[in-house]
């Protein structure tokens, strides 16, 4: 094990191949979704200004003050400037309107609120916020809910908090909270992140995780055996099954290590995108507790142990190279296939799941990332795993014993001995 550990962390490139390369592509690509959908919907690669009609002054200071954001720029403008054609036009090319009515908002709210402190029965507001998308464009539909989440709906309040400050003997007090503190924004964005997350990471982390586990057995087990060089390791003191654990424990090791590298890359993208689009993958904001960190950690080892007891089976049960390289992919082609099927999925798991080696897996993470964490359905997949995986390679052991292949080295020896002798 310390052999082949040495071998890949000498070797730098390949260290960066197996480490980084696959997790940093997977990070640009995740990044660069949002921007690729932008473009197919509107035309343009960058984001829209939003263009708010007759803003009242309470909204401009919001939008300076505690409202401002990097998500979003505004251009202020007047209804007058604007006639209907131009305004189609507008949200064809992909572009939020909001309008504010009647054309003295402020005060419409605060007549409102007037007639409420004076206890008029069936007071209703006038004021009004209408946001204005393309409602064919998938896009701009979703970028519109998330502007009333982000930000319609944080200025009601906020309006309404300064509003009561005037009626303080009828409302109670107003709680407040400080911007400054980075805390309150992680409160305020991670119940979202992370709910995206669990749809996206745990299918990244397992393929990624496959893909290394498949890509060291074809290099320590298939390549090896096809060149002829596992055969000259098995003349070497060690037992053959010594040599064989070795090289699958390295392997998980390296597996593991390249996963967590995969998570810690991933969990840098979410705090990076600051834009934080509607079509991001990795909202702003994703954060685990030590809980789930730990059932995180605690779920990515058996499922590593099976993937490498998995491709294992199939190098020792084909002799072909080509045949070994096409049944390895084939688990890539359905571990993406699970990515898609996780994305669009509606509910969570069902308790039937968590026993199914590598989709329990993907099953209990995503239970981590959406805060339900369920310690026994996690015990379970993880046990699954481990017996599976240990049967697999107690089958693969068993079936070689008479085989040339895991002929004892000294059996070996011998006969290199006689054939010396005949000579």
């Amino acid at each position: 094990m310390r052999w082949e550990l040495s071998k890949l962390f000498t070797n730098w490139r390949k260290a960066v191949t197996v480490f980084l390369l696959p997790a940093v592509l997977m990070m640009c690509a995740l990044n660069l979704f949002p921007v690729l959908i932008n473009y197919l919907t509107t035309g343009s690669f960058v984001r829209r200004s939003i263009l708010v009609l007759d803003a009242p002054e309470s909204f401009v200071e919001y939008t300076e003050g505690e409202g401002k954001s990097v998500s979003y720029t505004y251009e202020f403008a007047s209804m007058d400037d604007y006639d209907r054609e131009e305004l189609d036009a507008e949200l064809l090319k992909g572009r939020l309107i909001v309008i504010f009515s009647p054309d003295d908002f402020d005060k419409a709210v605060r007549y409102f609120f007037h007639q409420v402190s004076n206890g008029i029965e069936g007071a209703e507001p006038e004021a009004e916020i209408n946001v204005l998308y393309d409602n064919g464009n998938v896009a701009m539909a979703a970028r519109a809910l998330q502007f009333e989440t982000d930000v319609t709906d944080n200025y009601t309040d906020s309006l309404q908090n300064s509003i009561q400050q005037e009626y303080g003997e009828s409302w109670g007090d107003i709680f407040l909270t400080d911007d400054f503190n980075p805390v309150t924004d992680i409160v305020k964005n991670r119940s979202a992140a992370n709910e995206a997350a669990s749809r996206v990471i745990p299918g990244i982390v397992v393929l990624l995780l496959y893909y290394c586990v498949y890509s060291l057995s074809c290099d320590m087990f298939a390549a090896e055996r096809d060149r002829g060089f596992f055969n000259k390791l098995l003349l070497t003191p060690l037992e053959p099954r010594t040599i064989f654990l070795g090289k699958a424990l390295a392997i998980n090791v390296i597996s593991i290590i390249s996963a967590l590298t995969t998570f810690c890359i991933l969990f840098f993208s979410s705090w990076l995108n600051r834009s934080n689009d509607a079509m991001s993958l990795l909202p702003f904001g994703m954060l685990l507790t030590p809980s789930e960190i730990l059932m995180f950690l605690l779920i990515i080892p058996p499922t590593a142990f099976f993937m490498t007891a998995l491709c294992i089976k199939i190098v020792f049960s084909l002799e072909k190279m080509q045949d070994i390289l096409v049944n390895l992919q084939f688990p890539l082609i359905l571990l993406l296939a699970e990515f898609f099927l996780q994305m669009i999925r509606p509910v969570g798991a069902f308790a039937i799941e968590y026993i199914f080696p590598i989709h329990g897996s993907i099953c209990a993470l995503r239970d981590v990332f959406a805060g339900e964490i369920r310690p026994v359905s996690g015990i379970l997949g993880a046990a699954a795993d481990i017996i599976i995986g240990t049967m697999l390679i107690l089958d693969v052991l068993k079936n070689s014993e008479g085989k040339d292949t895991y002929a004892s080295s000294h059996t070996r020896k011998q006969k290199i001995q006689r054939r010396q002798a005949r000579r």
